[in-house]
């Protein structure tokens, strides 16, 4: 009897351990910010609006100068 009782407290922590460190799908979607940058090559990166979807190419001829970016798309 002492086994089963054992293994009933064990699934129940192991439950609630589980709902304790799940989050819902917006709170995470959240935390990854608004812009996005995606390697395009050695010296360019797209930067993606995650919010509307708008893309622009930045890029950086010489590291001593400030990198030029496009205007976004859509």
């Amino acid at each position: 009897m002492k086994n089963w009782t054992m293994i009933l407290a064990g699934l129940g922590m192991l439950s609630a351990m589980q709902l304790a460190h799940t989050e819902s799908a917006g709170k995470t979607e959240d935390a990854r910010g608004r812009y996005e940058g995606v390697a395009g090559s050695a010296n360019a990166v797209w930067v993606v609006d995650t919010h509307t979807g708008a893309v622009r190419k930045c890029t950086q001829e010489f590291a001593d100068q400030t990198p030029v970016c496009s205007g976004y798309s859509k």
